[in-house]
């Protein structure tokens, strides 16, 4: 028997309250990863842009914290509300499309069902804003196709925060010219001013990241563009960490069939279908141009993430409209049992908990560690004439930022002492360098937390060339139900000398 739309509502109803409390369960029980605490560390300093990425992250972080606290739940309730926005839309986007109700369910499974999206639900960093200010973009866009100037308003508004989440949301310029030009209706507005106004609040909306890049020598913008080609060379290692990485962030059997959708949608682009012409426009010319670029830089396997939307949308319809259940019946069984092992395995996540970080960043265990060095530094302030003489500081952005939020923590909101990072040294640390200059510190003792100190001895070596006496005092061990899952050391430093000093 067909359901009724009333029992095709209740489901995807019911679908999507299983996917709230899934993505709110992943947000109270994942530890708080290192780019995460380097962007909360972003929120204890408002400002209209970073160093390297846009505000967006940092204004949500701050709404959470100030709601919430400086929890995990805090950090990640925008987070969680962005990928609320990105299931929303999609499934609009669908029902203006025709689509039936297996495809709108099988959306809201492809939010937990695709790796890089589930991490939407919880990962704050500045792809959860930019896909949800993309998704609404392209909702916003296909509405003003009927000409109504406030769907214009929108699509310009969503595009505008997208760039002040990330700058990669260019490329909704890119798919927005292309339908300028295959896609009648909207062509017909050009000389409207809707289109034009549009354009204008996206102007306007980016402002404060402009704002910033002039007062700071555009490094923001520099950062993004000519540092990074600075290290450029032609060759395959990146094209293939890229290409082949997709296959773990996307979800293998998503991934083999996309070749066969996006046939698909150029056949029905080409017969006239719109819907096959916008989800091309916005989902192919980001994956090409990076796929291109990685042949000369590293390109992260998450910059893909915005273009997936259109082309996983794409991929249902193709799946339930061009019959690829039954034109691939074995990739789409393999396909299927992908996307329910990733969903299964969604739940557990957080027994990440129980990992040993060998290597990388790190996420578990800095409230012992940051206790333990807090404890020191209270020793060696005591023990100096001066109290205040004593700062914090790690060998990583990354580092320093966990130990900066861990110690905010322990102080009841209140940070006892500066926290630096590897700028303590004469390297260069992002927004770090921003924050605290390393030179107002000179004739001071520090408290150096290093984590995985076995394997870092050019990092204790290059914190010695730095000041007058380098100590190891103790070395933390973080236990997880039996299991040693984290080590660092804490180290008493006396008489900063600078950071140029070798």
């Amino acid at each position: 028997m067909a359901c009724c739309p009333a029992d095709s509502r209740s489901s995807e109803r019911k679908a999507l309250l299983a996917s709230v409390v899934l993505g709110l369960w992943l947000c109270l029980a994942l530890p708080v990863f290192s780019q995460e605490a380097y962007y909360w560390s972003y929120a204890q300093h408002p400002a209209l842009s970073y160093y390297d990425h846009p505000p967006m992250t940092a204004w949500l972080i701050w709404l959470g914290t100030h709601a919430f606290g400086d929890g995990a739940l805090g950090i990640r309730a925008g987070t969680l509300v962005c990928a609320l926005v990105v299931t929303l839309a999609g499934l609009s986007l669908l029902r203006r499309f025709g689509a039936d109700e297996r495809a709108r369910l099988a959306w809201i499974v492809l939010g937990f069902g695709v790796p890089m999206y589930a991490a939407l639900h919880f990962l704050a960093n500045p792809d959860p804003p930019l896909s949800a200010f993309w998704a609404l973009a392209m909702l916003s866009l296909w509405r003003a196709r009927d000409g109504g100037l406030g769907w214009w308003l929108l699509a310009g508004l969503a595009a505008g925060l997208g760039l002040v989440s990330k700058y990669s949301a260019a490329f909704l310029a890119i798919g927005g010219a292309v339908l300028l030009w295959i896609d009648p209706q909207l062509r017909r507005q050009l000389p409207r001013p809707a289109p034009w106004i549009g354009v204008g609040v996206a102007a306007v909306a980016f402002l404060p990241v402009v704002t910033w890049n002039l007062g700071n020598d555009f490094e923001s913008f520099r950062f993004q563009t000519g540092d990074r080609f600075a290290v450029a060379g032609f060759g395959l290692r990146w094209f293939c960490q890229c290409v082949g990485g997709q296959f773990g962030v996307v979800n293998p059997g998503i991934v083999v069939l996309l070749p066969f959708a996006l046939t698909w949608l150029w056949r029905r682009a080409r017969l006239g279908d719109m819907r096959a012409r916008w989800l091309l426009a916005f989902g192919v010319p980001m994956p090409l141009f990076w796929i291109g670029l990685s042949l000369f830089i590293h390109v992260k396997v998450n910059w893909f993430q915005p273009a997936y939307l259109p082309l996983l949308l794409g991929v249902v319809l193709w799946w339930t409209e061009g019959n690829g259940a039954t034109a691939r019946p074995r990739l789409c069984r393999f396909a299927r049992a992908s996307v329910i092992a990733a969903v299964a395995i969604v739940p557990i996540a957080p027994l990440v908990r129980l990992w040993p970080q060998r290597h990388g960043s790190t996420w578990s265990g800095w409230q012992t560690i940051a206790a333990a060095a807090l404890r020191h530094g209270r020793t060696v302030d005591a023990e100096d004439d001066r109290t205040g003489n004593v700062f914090y500081f790690a060998a990583s952005y990354k580092d320093a930022a966990q130990l900066q939020r861990a110690l905010t923590i322990l102080g009841d909101g209140t940070l006892p002492a500066p926290v630096l990072a590897q700028n303590v040294t004469g390297e260069r640390a992002l927004q770090f360098d921003h924050w605290h200059s390393p030179s107002a510190h000179l004739g001071e003792h520090a408290i150096f937390v290093l984590p995985r100190p076995a394997e870092r001895a050019q990092e204790i070596a290059d914190c010695s060339a730095h000041f007058a006496s380098v100590e190891r005092v103790q070395l933390v061990r973080v236990v997880t139900l039996g299991i040693e899952v984290l080590e660092a050391a804490v180290f008493v430093c006396h008489d900063y000398r600078g950071p140029d000093r070798k």
